[in-house]
């Protein structure tokens, strides 16, 4: 299986946290602002991919396009099969409008990858409040962010992708985002240290936020937090409103293949 993610840090840190899932364990994390590929996820059954998008750092007229973002990292990530054990992964918190989904269904099709699974990373709640050298919204511009959220869902639908709203589950959850200038993540990655307690490294779910399948029992919840404690691992990835859209992640790669995560 192949999963492909192209996006900004926050896609990146569903990624991460994915193959902590998958492997148990973290073994390397960079804020990667280019391409990253890992071919040595769940027992080298699982290639993952990574391109950062959009690069905004560079001046708008020498920035790729997203079309040629999109070609590039299917190009690199090859072979890849045009069934559903290939998944791409798109999505960010306000970069994403609908024009892109008319982009990725044209890459796909000429790419001959019109077969493949498409999960859509809906937009997200940052840059929603007043923060000293901050860009924030102005709640005019937050309702058109929800408006234009709605017509990526729509669009989504239309062309029978899945996908993860993380726009629902960000929306008021301004308290748990993590300290830094970015003012959008719901997650960080930390070293490890054996000399902290599991309960500051494992991972708890709030009852908003049950999961259906994953954790209708006990003995999941237990293996989840046995392996985010997990001493051996050099890095964590932390951050309850990441894991939830995380693990919806998952359960949407899952339904076609259980195996991707060793369930």
């Amino acid at each position: 299986m192949s999963v492909l993610f192209i996006g900004d840090s926050t896609n990146r840190g569903m990624m991460y946290y994915l193959i902590e899932r998958v492997n148990k364990t973290l073994q390397e994390w960079q804020k990667a602002h280019d391409m990253k590929f890992y071919d040595n996820i769940n027992d080298r059954k699982t290639f993952i991919s990574y391109s950062y998008y959009p690069q905004f750092w560079i001046s708008v007229n020498q920035r790729p396009t997203f079309e040629k973002a999109l070609e590039q990292l299917l190009f690199r990530s090859q072979p890849l099969q045009n069934t559903g054990q290939t998944i791409l992964v798109v999505g960010g918190v306000q970069w994403l409008n609908f024009n892109h989904l008319h982009i990725i269904q044209k890459v796909l099709k000429r790419a001959n990858l019109s077969k493949i699974q498409v999960v859509i990373k809906s937009l997200g709640m940052g840059f929603h409040l007043p923060v000293n050298g901050v860009h924030y919204l102005s709640p005019v511009e937050v309702q058109n962010l929800w408006n234009e959220n709605q017509a990526i869902l729509n669009t989504a639908k239309q062309y029978g992708y899945e996908v993860v709203d993380t726009f629902i589950i960000t929306m008021g959850r301004y308290k748990e985002f993590l300290q830094g200038k970015c003012g959008c993540h719901f997650h960080e990655v930390v070293k490890s240290k054996t000399s902290e307690g599991s309960s500051s490294m494992a991972m708890r779910f709030s009852k908003p936020y049950a999961l259906g399948k994953y954790f209708n029992n006990q003995s999941s919840l237990v293996k989840l937090q046995a392996y985010a404690s997990n001493s051996q691992s050099p890095y964590h990835v932390r951050g309850p409103i990441n894991q939830v859209y995380s693990e919806i992640l998952l359960s949407r790669i899952c339904a076609n293949d259980r195996n991707v995560a060793g369930l």
